[in-house]
C-alpha cells in the first residue's frame, strides 16, 4: 500500500507544474530520503521540502534533514493559534514550511507571472548559509523579496 500511496502522490504532484507545493521534512532527526517520507523524499521542481531551525539558524534537535531538504526556515517554539483561539508556542517543521509557503505567496504577488521553478530558483538565490552552520541553507524573504520585481509593461 505505501508504495502505491507513494508513486500516487508522485505522479500528482509532478503532474501540477504549475503549483508550487510546500512540505515540512519531518520531526523525527533523521533522513527524509532514506526514511522514504512522503512527500519530503520527493525531488521535484515544484516541491519544497523544508527543514527546521531555531531563532538564530541552528538546527532543531528534531528536524529531519537529507539531500532532499531544500531549505531551512524558524520552526522552534513558533507563536500559533490553536481551536478555540488559543496561542501556543509550537515546534516542529510544520512551523517552519508556512514560512517558505507565505514568501512564494508574496513573491507571486509581486509578479504575479513568476511560475513554481522560478520561485524556488529565486528563493535559493536569496538564501545564504546559517551563520551557525553553513550546511543549513535559511530562507531570506527580504533578500529574496528585493530579487523579485514586477515586469514592465
Amino acid at each position: 500500500m505505501f508504495g502505491i500511496e507513494k508513486a500516487a502522490l508522485y505522479e500528482a504532484i509532478k503532474g501540477a507544474p504549475e503549483i508550487l507545493f510546500v512540505c515540512g521534512s519531518g520531526n523525527e532527526s533523521n533522513d527524509a530520503d532514506f526514511s522514504e517520507y512522503i512527500p519530503a523524499s520527493f525531488e521535484l521542481p515544484n516541491l519544497v521540502t523544508v527543514g527546521a531551525v531555531d531563532i538564530e539558524g541552528r538546527r532543531t534537535s528534531f528536524t529531519t534533514e537529507g539531500k532532499s531538504v531544500d531549505f531551512f526556515a524558524n520552526g522552534h517554539e513558533i507563536l500559533s493559534y490553536v481551536p478555540g483561539g488559543d496561542k501556543l508556542r509550537i515546534s516542529g517543521t510544520s512551523m517552519a514550511s508556512p514560512q517558505v509557503a507565505n514568501l512564494a505567496a508574496k513573491m507571486v504577488a509581486v509578479n504575479p507571472g513568476l511560475e513554481p521553478v522560478g520561485i524556488v530558483q529565486l528563493i535559493r538565490q536569496g538564501a545564504g548559509p546559517s551563520p551557525e552552520d553553513p550546511s543549513v541553507l535559511l530562507i531570506d524573504p527580504k533578500r529574496t523579496l528585493v530579487m523579485v520585481q514586477r515586469p514592465e509593461k
